[in-house]
């Protein structure tokens, strides 16, 4: 499912989640939330079981670290879920069956932006729902905005740093 050349990243990803950014506001307004780029450049497969899985089990383990009662391994259940109906949406179910690993170098710069950012919107909006008792206040809407746009930034930089294009020598 993870790529072998990448599954380091993803673990290093993962690491910095539990270990650096739990629960840390930059700024009282900025969350980032690296563990989230596992799941949305996961590969679509068409009612995949072993998706769901994967999002439970890196739900599980944020969970265990920061004593979250399951809210992550939900959250993450409920990215993996809506994600597959998202992909066919944006990019179509003939081009996610092709692309290995769905990052900006194989969908393009706007095509991932369609694809990514409303997913990181859903994640922080479920992160808001669950662990603040307000949902309507400028304080979550600047959480909202500001963790959306550093979470796709650092996703962006993260994939240009680290990840390889699948595609050689084609023509976009």
């Amino acid at each position: 499912m993870i790529m072998r050349s990448n599954f380091i990243v993803f673990t290093i990803l993962i690491f910095i989640q539990i270990f650096v950014l739990n629960k840390m506001l930059f700024f009282d307004y900025v969350l980032i939330s690296p563990y989230l780029l596992v799941l949305i450049l996961n590969p679509y497969y068409k009612d995949s079981i072993l998706s769901l899985f994967l999002g439970f089990v890196l739900g599980v383990l944020l969970d265990v670290f920061n004593d979250s009662l399951g809210l992550y391994s939900l959250i993450s259940i409920i990215i993996v879920y809506f994600k597959n109906f998202w992909v066919l949406k944006v990019i179509g179910e003939e081009k996610a069956n092709e692309i290995s690993l769905l990052s900006i170098f194989n969908l393009g710069n706007f095509n991932f932006f369609n694809y990514a950012f409303p997913l990181i919107i859903l994640y922080y909006l479920l992160i808001i729902i669950f662990e603040f008792n307000v949902l309507f206040s400028l304080n979550n809407f600047l959480i909202l905005t500001l963790s959306s746009f550093s979470t796709y930034f650092f996703m962006t930089l993260i994939q240009y740093l680290f990840l390889k294009s699948d595609q050689k020598n084609e023509w976009r």
